[in-house]
């Protein structure tokens, strides 16, 4: 199997063990990203560690350098005005206008850096920030690997 993605993802539970419980859940859950096996990277971290904050700033920071490689790879495909998207070529250009409106939407991806489970979100609204000052206990930063196997491991696992 080969790492597919990986997320840093934002939810809220009581325990860590919870946390991980809703993560599973959801991915098992949604239509919008499939893996064969979901592995955290490491231990779930709680609002209340020291390291929180720098983590998941770093995660919201990477999505809005994504967003940005984004937009300026459509500016290179020769998009650079709100009128130039209805003459998108459907394929190379229009895929990268759907990432970019999948980051602005909510619907994660494997190109997800950061998900804001709570929200639904590649983003933190500053309720969601409030609630985690509020009560830092029930807020947890998780980390993990989407693994997907090849086509030829594939065939081999379901014979």
């Amino acid at each position: 199997m080969n790492v597919l993605a990986s997320h840093l993802v934002l939810v809220a539970a009581e325990t860590a063990a919870d946390g991980e419980t809703r993560v599973r859940q959801f991915f098992d859950r949604t239509p919008l990203v499939r893996y064969d096996r979901i592995e955290l990277t490491g231990a779930a971290v709680p609002a209340t560690d020291r390291t929180f904050q720098t983590k998941l700033r770093q995660g919201l920071d990477e999505n809005h350098r994504l967003v940005n490689h984004f937009i300026e790879e459509l500016g290179g495909a020769g998009c650079s005005t709100r009128q130039d998207l209805a003459g998108l070529v459907q394929g190379y250009q229009s895929k990268i206008l759907h990432i970019i409106a999948h980051f602005l939407d909510g619907f994660i991806g494997v190109d997800s850096a950061f998900y804001n489970l709570v929200d639904d979100s590649h983003w933190l609204p500053e309720q969601t920030a409030e609630a985690i000052k509020a009560a830092p206990e029930n807020f947890w930063l998780l980390a993990l690997d989407g693994y997907s196997t090849t086509p030829k491991e594939a065939i081999l696992l379901h014979r």
